[in-house]
């Protein structure tokens, strides 16, 4: 590595080091960046830090409204000093911030009652997700008339994508939507078979049946479409289902995307 790629790499470790392990971080890169850069690079890191926060505030309104301020904060606060954004746009900074709460909260008894937050907090960003999906093309039915089966796969729309759940998360993001007081619930457990899709530029939740779910969710393999018809244990003959819902797209064999 040249000293210039040496001296970007210990700058960008900087920039998002934690503020008490800059020191170290120089220390073990061997680069010598000079006091006046240091200090710079606090000033940079505080403004990139509150730039993720406010991203997160703008990915889990619910989470934050379910946990309250003071705990999304600490939170928020949390991830970001350890997750940098890996792309320019903070639109698509927060994935694995459901994990990361998961995991934190999983040895605080306080949290017992919310065995559904981390599947909540799925939900919420495959929502804020799909909403900065690109658009997709039109379905182009003459595919299918026009070209055998062994020629064309299938995946799923840019604008769409899934989830499954023991507990009915879209009914509790449902409830704490809108400012209003949720009502008063009743969880029980059971099989939640859930597809996001982008409608009219929000994300709008629809619990489908497993049939139709895993039909959809094999799609994401973007199999060939002679061989996903030959999965006898996919409902296959609700294909023409996805197609009307728009949930599906054909490609060619040369994968240009109609």
């Amino acid at each position: 590595m040249s000293r210039l790629a040496r001296w970007q790499a210990a700058l960008a470790g900087l920039i998002d080091a934690p503020q008490d392990g800059a020191e170290h971080h120089l220390e073990a890169t061997g680069a010598a960046i000079g006091p006046r850069v240091a200090q710079g690079c606090v000033i940079y890191r505080n403004s990139s830090r509150g730039a993720r926060l406010r991203a997160l505030d703008a990915a889990y309104p619910v989470c934050r409204r379910v946990l309250g301020e003071a705990c999304f904060s600490a939170l928020g606060g949390a991830f970001v000093s350890r997750v940098a954004s890996a792309a320019g746009d903070l639109n698509r900074f927060g994935d694995g911030f459901a994990r990361f709460v998961t995991a934190e909260v999983s040895r605080q008894p306080a949290f017992d009652r919310y065995p559904w937050l981390g599947d909540l907090i799925t939900l919420e960003w495959l929502c804020h997700r799909v909403y900065y999906q690109d658009d997709d093309l039109a379905f182009d039915h003459e595919l299918l008339r026009h070209n055998k089966p062994g020629a064309l796969s299938i995946r799923p729309t840019l604008g769409v994508t899934w989830m499954r759940s023991p507990w009915p998360v879209h009914q509790i993001r449902d409830a704490h939507s809108g400012g209003r007081e949720p009502p008063a619930m009743t969880l029980v457990e059971g099989d939640w078979c859930l597809v996001i899709e982008r409608v009219a530029f929000h994300g709008r939740v629809a619990a489908v049946d497993p049939a139709l779910w895993e039909l959809l969710a094999a799609c994401g393999s973007n199999p060939d479409l002679a061989r996903l018809v030959a999965q006898r244990d996919l409902a296959i003959d609700r294909l023409g289902e996805l197609v009307q819902r728009d949930w599906v797209r054909v490609s060619v064999a040369a994968h240009r995307v109609l």
